[in-house]
């Protein structure tokens, strides 16, 4: 598991330079960044040291300047909390303004991103529109706080208030849940938590809420236009999740061909590439290990292993199995950002070898049988693979695909396989 603590270490190297540069650069060239504060306390924001005389909202946004200061960060009195109160939604706060989303009122909204690391250089999510649809888009966990320092592992040391769902809303759930405005950090009252190395959904309504006496940390945006950068594809061999689901019989699944099995799983992947148009379906394999077989022998490409916006989720075979992944796998093979906590059936370690817990070799989906599972919300955690070691094998849950070729072009022409869309034209 040694790559854990230090996967995120390669982006942070260029953060103090990358910072001088943006001081100078144009506004339309200006990338705005995200962090998660070195600092943490209760519930009652006004009363860490960083708040001032401020309370409630006011205070967050002065805990995030006062850090944004004290990293020396371009626009640092400008950063505002990702914070939700019962009269005013995040979303709205996040502009500049009050009331519930869609009704923001006072005046002129601030520009709202995309955003980047707190390097200024690394993708963290799209704008604000973008980051609360039912389609997220969130590139990967924010990872570091203002200094440049990963969040540590453990879940109470990496979470942050947030009181808001992923649309950008006040989180309601029979509520309030907003510690009464971020004025009480007591037992008795409780709020949702964001998780700082969480992508999809856990980004902002991460796991169970802990009582307003618990201590945590905040999530800072700087808020305002930001450039807009999209990655294009680099030679590799593409990773995606699948849009279907079924249970731990994987023969029982749309798209399983007659198979069982691990080879149902393969055909499932398969399937999905081809309906999908994407490269070389043949050459899609699905993350999953029995008794016999490790997930990881299965893969025969080195990599790299890409998302299908071109997103590294690893660099090799190696940094696969390292028990952390670049980024999550949490996008399906139609490109859409899949959105709630699904389960993925894997029945493998973080290291890519079987847990021995697998449906009876993915044959079952009996209740009394049981499998292991990731989340696709996990990047650098082995929770990505591993989330749960006993999970029923009648629920549903997806799969993870990867490509055992690599794909130098994203238009399927280099396939030896399938010349069908060669043309005889020449200009």
């Amino acid at each position: 598991m040694a790559g854990i603590g230090t996967k995120r270490t390669w982006m942070r190297l260029s953060t103090s330079l990358a910072l001088i540069l943006l001081g100078a650069l144009p506004a339309e060239a200006v990338k705005r960044r995200a962090f998660v504060t070195s600092v943490s306390g209760n519930g009652n924001l006004g009363s860490w040291p960083d708040a001032g005389s401020a309370t409630g909202l006011a205070a967050g946004n002065a805990i995030c300047r006062a850090r944004a200061t004290a990293a020396a960060l371009p626009n640092a009195n400008t950063y505002r909390a990702w914070l939700s109160t019962e009269t005013t939604d995040a979303y709205c706060h996040l502009r500049g303004q009050t009331g519930e989303k869609g009704a923001c009122v006072g005046g002129a909204p601030l520009g709202t991103g995309p955003w980047y690391l707190v390097n200024g250089i690394t993708n963290f999510t799209g704008t604000l529109d973008e980051l609360t649809s039912s389609d997220p888009e969130i590139y990967r966990p924010v990872l570091w706080d203002e200094f440049g320092n990963d969040l540590p592992d453990t879940i109470d040391e990496r979470t942050y208030w947030t009181g808001t769902g992923t649309d950008g809303k006040q989180f309601n759930g029979g509520g309030p849940f907003q510690c009464s405005g971020w004025t009480s950090g007591v037992d008795g009252s409780s709020a949702p938590r964001g998780d700082g190395l969480g992508t999809v959904t856990t980004w902002t309504l991460g796991g169970f809420m802990p009582s307003c006496s618990a201590s945590l940390r905040l999530l800072c945006f700087e808020p305002g236009a930001s450039e807009t950068v999209t990655l294009r594809w680099g030679a590799g061999s593409p990773v995606f999740i699948t849009s279907t689901f079924g249970t731990g019989d994987l023969s029982s699944w749309a798209g399983a061909d007659g198979e069982n099995g691990l080879a149902a799983g393969d055909a499932i992947c398969r399937s999905a590439a081809s309906a999908a148009h994407l490269p070389d379906p043949a050459s899609f394999v699905a993350w999953l290990s029995d008794s016999s077989t490790d997930a990881r022998d299965r893969i025969t490409s080195n990599g790299p292993f890409r998302r299908l916006d071109a997103y590294t989720v690893a660099n090799n075979k190696a940094d696969l199995i390292d028990g952390s992944l670049d980024t999550s796998i949490h996008i399906n093979e139609l490109g859409s950002y899949i959105s709630g906590t699904p389960e993925v059936a894997t029945g493998t370690l973080a290291d890519g070898t079987a847990s021995g817990v697998d449906c009876l070799g993915w044959t079952s989906a009996d209740i009394g049988e049981d499998h292991t599972g990731g989340r696709p919300n996990f990047a650098t955690l082995p929770e990505w693979t591993e989330f749960s070691l006993s999970v029923g094998c009648n629920g549903t849950r997806r799969l993870y695909c990867f490509s055992n070729r690599i794909v130098l072009f994203w238009d399927g022409f280099e396939s030896p396989a399938d010349t069908s869309r060669w043309s005889s034209t020449t200009p």
